[in-house]
């Protein structure tokens, strides 16, 4: 009975952590499903070696490198993750699609992950900061540094570890950690795209423009859907490696993605990756459920919509805290 308390009071010890864990985890993968499992295993090591935790402030630092070496580890055998656009030159409209590339994409997280309550708290600088860490671009841009550099990077530029904890943890030398951090940052500036203007668009008309788009395309008005991208807007639909650019090349695509009937398409905002997002439920049949079909990543500026990713990987949803179905009332309320 007292065994079984310890643990009890230990593993609420550690449940507190699991969401800084897992967002770090993410960062180091790119992928929210390896994210969970890799947290549930360090929480599980965590457990079975309790007996090395000297302090409740030491839990966190300790949970972090376990973490980073469990996340290490799984790279060694994993290829890293990206986005078409990062692959290949975009396709025509008319290319046919397929096949599907599984597992080779980084994947988008939801704002809950990240500490974004007190964001209007902290400093312009910081603000920036912080959504710039999560943002899909900067993810995808880590994926493309070497794991050890990655790791040195999230640690001390975005965890705000020092270079000697950092060595510490990665049971280096304070020269080396240096050195990575510098072939880090390099790469980082050289691997991710130009950073846009700061959007001047405001949050109301942020969401402005996600309710357009969620009205225009469960109507299958595709002329008023096309007039909310910009001239030179982006989509592409993990996991099939092909994407388009320009509205135009987009409208000619999307003619065959259309609503087949009223209300065989649900659409729900929501945040991912601190950008605006939609969950798109759609109806094989006529009268039927509304499935999980794709999250939809939205990049805005000037007020008008930059980037579409739409992934259509329905097991995010749950990882998104979705339901992975809108039942038949639910589906026919609207």
């Amino acid at each position: 009975m007292i065994a079984q308390q310890r643990d009890a009071e230990y593993l609420a010890r550690l449940e507190p952590h699991r969401r800084v864990i897992t967002a770090h985890c993410y960062r180091m993968l790119g992928s929210l499903h390896d994210a969970e499992d890799v947290t549930q295993d360090v929480l599980l090591r965590a457990w079975q070696r309790l007996a090395e935790v000297k302090s409740a402030g030491s839990t966190r630092a300790w949970l972090y490198k376990i973490a980073t070496n469990a996340c290490l580890d799984l790279l060694k055998s994993r290829r890293h993750r990206t986005l078409p656009q990062m692959l290949a030159a975009a396709a025509r409209p008319d290319t046919p699609l397929g096949p599907p590339q599984e597992g080779s994409w980084v994947e988008p997280a939801p704002d809950a992950l990240f500490d974004l309550a007190d964001d209007a708290a902290r400093g312009p600088e910081a603000q920036a900061s912080l959504r710039e860490s999560i943002s899909l671009a900067f993810i995808t841009a880590l994926q493309y540094l070497p794991p050890k550099q990655r790791a040195v990077l999230l640690l001390i530029d975005v965890l705000e570890w020092q270079p000697p904890e950092t060595a510490e943890l990665l049971e280096t030398s304070v020269a080396s950690v240096n050195s990575l951090l510098q072939r880090a940052r390099k790469g980082i500036s050289d691997r991710a795209p130009n950073p846009e203007s700061p959007s001047q668009t405001s949050s109301a008309e942020e969401e402005m423009l996600v309710q357009r788009y969620v009205e225009t395309w469960e109507s299958g008005d595709l002329a008023a859907f096309s007039a909310l991208l910009a001239e030179d807007a982006t989509l592409s639909m993990p996991p099939l490696p092909q994407w388009f650019a320009g509205r135009d090349d987009i409208r000619q695509f999307l003619v065959t993605l259309l609503p087949a009937w009223p209300a065989q398409f649900r659409l729900m905002p929501l945040r991912a990756n601190g950008s605006p997002a939609i969950a798109v439920y759609r109806q094989e049949a006529v009268g039927s459920a509304h499935e999980a079909h794709a999250i939809i990543s939205m990049g805005v500026r000037g007020g008008r919509i930059a980037q579409l990713i739409a992934f259509a990987m329905p097991d995010l949803f749950g990882l998104l805290g979705l339901p992975d179905q809108l039942s038949v009332a639910a589906s026919t309320a609207k």
